[in-house]
């Protein structure tokens, strides 16, 4: 079950924790410099509150806008995982 942690009228952060890991998801309704700025700020606080744990991400979109978000917000690349639907997507990781 995803759980929003992060909610503004422009995007919403959740986590979904399948045992032991913790997933996050992201929904982006408006995208402006300002917005981002404002994600940043509030993905920050965020995870100055979760430093212990390690977050984990596995889009289903591989594109530019995936790999400058995966940067900014300082998710690495673990590896190239095959799912159970057989598609082969890029698993990332984040920790402080």
């Amino acid at each position: 079950m995803k759980i929003p942690v992060i909610q503004t009228e422009h995007y919403i952060v959740y986590v979904e924790q399948v045992h032991p890991y913790w997933f996050i998801h992201m929904d982006v309704f408006k995208w402006t410099k300002t917005i981002k700025q404002q994600f940043l700020s509030d993905w920050n606080d965020w995870t100055d509150m979760h430093k212990d744990k390690v977050l984990l991400a596995m889009p289903f979109i591989d594109d530019t806008k995936m790999e400058k978000w995966t940067a900014m917000t300082g998710f690495k690349l673990v590896e190239h995982h095959k799912c159970t639907d057989g598609v082969v997507r890029k698993l990332y990781s984040w920790s402080k």
